[in-house]
């Protein structure tokens, strides 16, 4: 019956059910098989940043082999450090998009537009402290700071008090939310 196929049809593609051949790395079996110190690539993403960072400091490699991934490691070292600077260390490069918070999901694009190194930029950030722990706050602080030091205008809507009085300029909306809020 029709019924009986919607549910076949959803069971089958709309669950998130892992392939049987590759049980859910989506890499071809050849792939999986190069590892480095033993741990393939899947495994690695499915480790958080900070582990992937302890990783990579403490990677042996041969005088041959540093010289031709040195530019390589040089970049994902950078890149998993932006992502750990805005507060995201616990976070795998495996974990699917749609589990972050908002707040996570903004801080990735922050750390992304760091490493881009872009200039003459406009940021508007939405509460980018969102589920943020405070002990992250500070270094949440210090890189819209690099982003402003890069030659970027940085407009962050926020309720955070230490992020508010880090900023160079405040604009007081108010005094209330809504119809009645909105003077400068």
């Amino acid at each position: 019956t029709n019924s009986e196929q919607g549910r076949e049809f959803y069971e089958k593609f709309m669950n998130r059910i892992p392939c049987p051949l590759c049980d859910g790395e989506k890499l071809k079996p050849e792939s999986r098989a190069v590892t480095i110190q033993g741990i393939n690539i899947a495994e690695l993403t499915d480790l958080a940043v900070k582990d992937e960072l302890e990783f990579f400091d403490n990677l042996k490699l041969e005088k041959t082999q540093q010289k031709i991934v040195k530019e390589v490691l040089k970049e994902i070292r950078s890149r998993l450090s932006f992502l750990k600077n805005v507060g995201l260390d616990y976070i795998s490069l495996s974990r699917r998009s749609d589990t972050l918070s908002v707040g996570e999901a903004e801080r990735i694009r922050l750390a992304t537009q760091l490493g881009s190194s872009l200039v003459g930029v406009l940021y508007v950030l939405d509460e980018p402290s969102v589920g943020l722990h405070q002990r992250d706050i500070n270094r949440l602080i210090n890189m819209l700071k690099k982003l402003r030091d890069l030659g970027n205008t940085v407009v962050v809507v926020e309720h955070d008090e230490e992020i508010i009085r880090s900023a160079d300029h405040i604009i007081d909306l108010g005094p209330l939310a809504g119809e009645r809020g909105g003077e400068i």
